[in-house]
């Protein structure tokens, strides 16, 4: 999986709103240990290398790595092994990751102040799909990115505003 932006277009795009500062929604993002909080499908996340001490995040940014289980939505109460590693962290607002296991993804979550207040968060998702697959298998597939991304933000929202 690529350590830069794909070329190719996105796989899913979602964005929320948050009434908590563009910091603590970007340093949130950035301890993917967090992630179990705010997508159901994870568990037992575990840091296993840590990023560069002097870049950007410290161990938690740039370099960082993570194992993690993840619920295979094809084979019910079964999950895959995946490894995820922070490829560039912007503080306080770019953090992307790649992701192999079941399937190669890269993700960049980007924050912006909001002019009212708050911050805007967006996660873009590109997932590598196997060659071959029908044109219906990779609509489905997209519209999976998309309701997971969507509910990722919905339910980091919930955390982090009822945090505040």
């Amino acid at each position: 999986m690529p350590d830069a932006t794909p070329t190719s277009a996105p796989t899913a795009v979602a964005s929320a709103l948050f009434a908590v500062p563009v910091e603590t929604v970007w340093a949130y993002r950035l301890d993917f240990a967090n992630l179990p909080d705010y997508n159901p499908d994870v568990r037992d996340v575990t840091r296993v290398a840590d990023g560069a001490d002097h870049a950007v995040g410290g161990v938690y940014g740039r370099g960082a790595r993570y194992t993690f289980d993840l619920a295979d939505p094809r084979r019910p109460g079964r999950y895959q092994p995946i490894e995820l590693w922070t490829v560039d962290a912007v503080a306080p607002t770019l953090v992307a990751a790649g992701m192999s296991g079941g399937s190669e993804a890269y993700e960049e979550f980007f924050v912006t102040p909001h002019p009212e207040g708050g911050c805007e968060a967006t996660l873009t998702l590109w997932v590598t799909l196997p060659d071959g697959l029908s044109e219906d298998v990779v609509a489905a597939a997209a519209a999976a990115s998309l309701q997971s991304i969507s509910d990722e933000l919905r339910l980091m929202k919930e955390i982090l505003e009822g945090a505040a």
